[in-house]
């Protein structure tokens, strides 16, 4: 017994050092990564930049860390705010231009709790905990952009009919680049706003495009939910109610990430050209979201269908005579907005 006593007062005495000893290190730390990633540098900067895209590539459990943007004002740099198990932490994220693609500088400096601490005694250093944090998050950026984002198909199923549509919609205008950040945000609060209200959705989310790129770079475009009855709201609310009749268009297929979106649509103008179809101007292009953000994080498996609504060709009937009178085109009716 008397063994066993001494041996817990010193394994006590030990851990009371030991604490102590963990305490007194110095705390602050500031440490840098480097990693070049085969994707262009604005393609890094706008997914990085995207707060709502930090658990594709963070090297931390969601409950450990929070983002805040700090500075923006330079496609070479990010600065962020990291909250890490409620300590704030200085990051800075470094683009720079290469042959194959680009080279991410990331440095952390910020000041390391007890349990950091109690890692770094164990294993060498600050920069063997911190820096191995940061290695990973490289890393999962690049896994993401590279073999998630790369990965894409794009069908052309040619020409349908869209069926007559119900729905609500919130509408607003930002610049091209900006599209798949606000979009998502706008899709998140008109979720909100259907659960809250109780109403009842027959499909899924899609954009309606009433300008699809402005002369300045800018998209105007309504986010919608297709619902059973049209709704009425309340004038200036930002959410209101919409319907669109039966229209003929073109549709097109991407499967992968949002990223390739434009080259869905050249594709589906082609086939607009090749089979010499007209676009209806009168209505306005869809996407649906047929598999998307929340329900699934992998953008490869992502699947967009864009709708171009087209003029339908009619022609003529014969006359009594033996001449063949020309066909002539008549306008549908396309227009989802009204």
């Amino acid at each position: 017994m008397r063994i066993l006593k001494y041996l817990f007062l010193l394994f006590l005495l030990l851990s009371t050092a030991f604490v102590v000893f963990v305490a007194t290190q110095p705390g602050d730390y500031k440490i840098m990564r480097k990693k070049e990633i085969n994707i262009s540098k604005d393609v890094l900067y706008h997914f990085i930049s995207d707060t709502t895209s930090l658990n594709d590539w963070s090297p931390w459990e969601k409950d450990e860390i929070s983002l805040v943007n700090k500075n923006l004002s330079s496609t070479d740099s990010i600065a962020h705010t990291i909250i890490l198990n409620e300590e704030k932490t200085s990051s800075l994220f470094h683009f720079q231009k290469t042959k194959k693609g680009t080279i991410v500088t990331w440095e952390v400096n910020g000041k390391l709790d007890l349990k950091l601490k109690i890692l770094s005694v164990l294993k060498g250093g600050a920069t063997n905990v911190v820096g191995s944090e940061l290695e990973k998050g490289l890393a999962n950026i690049d896994h993401y952009l590279v073999n998630e984002i790369a990965n894409y198909t794009i069908k052309i199923n040619g020409l349908v009919t869209k069926n007559t549509t119900n729905y609500i919609q919130q509408e607003t205008t930002c610049a091209v680049t900006d599209f798949q950040k606000t979009s998502k945000a706008m899709l998140q609060n008109m979720v909100a706003f259907v659960t809250k209200n109780d109403i009842k959705i027959t499909g899924l989310p899609f954009v309606i495009y009433k300008t699809k790129k402005t002369s300045d770079n800018k998209t105007v475009f309504a986010m919608c939910v297709p619902v059973e009855e049209e709704i009425l709201t309340t004038e200036g609310s930002e959410i209101s109610g919409g319907h669109f009749d039966s229209f003929l268009a073109v549709k097109a297929t991407l499967n992968g990430d949002y990223s390739h979106n434009e080259k869905a649509w050249k594709e589906a103008r082609k086939y607009m050209n090749k089979s010499k179809l007209s676009e209806n101007l009168i209505g306005k292009p869809i996407e649906i979201y047929k598999v998307s953000l929340p329900k699934e994080r992998k953008p490869s498996k992502w699947v967009t269908e864009i709708y171009i609504p087209v003029q339908q060709k009619i022609s003529a009937p014969k006359p009594e005579s033996t001449e063949v009178a020309p066909s002539s085109e008549s306008n549908l009716n396309t227009n989802p907005a009204q």
